[in-house]
Order: structure tokens, then sequence, then C-alpha cells
């Protein structure tokens, strides 16, 4: 719900309205970075503000080409997202899944490694790189669409 709140809050605030009633578009990359931190957390941002200036002042300045991402295989886009202030390997894996449609992607969050260890370590605990091997290889080039079972799955259940 947070990022929700987040989101709605920068396109009212900086971004471009839309025709008829409808919310206002989410800002440009070039709106973000002429933004200040202070704007940004106002937002509802918290430690994110600095993260996302960062990534529109990249955007923005021709340092980082968003559209160039799909044309690199999936690790070079990984290694490339996670150069950006505050993104990480899952973040990056979010962005490479919803946004890119690289479907090997699987991000590890809490639910996901719950869900990993609960139903395939049982008895051990498997490290985040042990499990992103085995996503790999046990859900193959469409790891991405079992991450999103695992997550409803995990969300969902009867305790």
């Amino acid at each position: 719900m947070q990022i929700r709140q987040i989101v709605a809050l920068l396109c009212e605030r900086f971004g471009e309205p839309t025709l008829g009633a409808g919310p206002a578009c989410f800002p440009t990359p070039q709106r973000l970075a002429a933004a200040s931190e202070a704007e940004l957390r106002a937002c509802k941002m918290g430690f994110r503000a600095p993260g996302l200036l960062a990534a529109a002042c990249a955007i923005a300045d021709g340092k980082l080409d968003l559209e160039s991402l799909r044309q690199l295989n999936y690790t070079e886009a990984r290694t490339e997202l996670m150069k950006l202030r505050g993104v990480g390997g899952k973040i990056a894996d979010c962005v490479l899944l919803f946004a890119y449609g690289f479907d090997s992607a699987f991000p590890v969050d809490v639910w996901i490694e719950r869900a990993l260890q609960e139903l395939y370590f049982p008895r051990r605990r498997a490290s985040d790189k042990r499990l992103r091997k085995f996503a790999a290889t046990h859900f193959g080039p469409h790891a991405g669409y079992a991450q999103q079972y695992l997550f409803h799955y995990m969300r969902t259940k009867v305790k």
C-alpha cells in the first residue's frame, strides 16, 4: 500500500495532467531530476528519495538509457540496473521481470525466500546465491512465472 501511495503522490505533484478527470501521468525522469530530495521525501518516500533522484538524474542526463537495456542479456541488464544507487538484486530483478519481460528474472524477497526454504530446503538453510541457482535450474527460463506463484502461495496460504 505504501508504494501505491508514493506513486499516487508522485503523479499528483510531478506528473502531467491527463485528458479527462483521471489521475496525472507518472512524471518524466526530467521532471523528477528537477525535484529536490526534500520534495520527493514529501511524497512519503523516506529512504527511497535519494535513489529515485539519482536514477532520474542518470536517465535525464543520458548516463542510463533504459531502452538500451532491452538489447542486453539478463545478466548485463541486471548489472546495469544495479549500478544505480539503491538498486540491489531484488529490485533489478523486479524491473527486468515486470517492465522488460525477462522471464528468467527471479526476484527474491522475504516471501520467496520463505517459500523456497519451506518447500525445497526444509532441513537446511540455503544462501541467497544457492536459492537463485536453484530457481534458475529448477524453474528454467520462465522462473519469473514460478516466482509469482510462489509469492501468491505464501501470501494466501492458510496458516
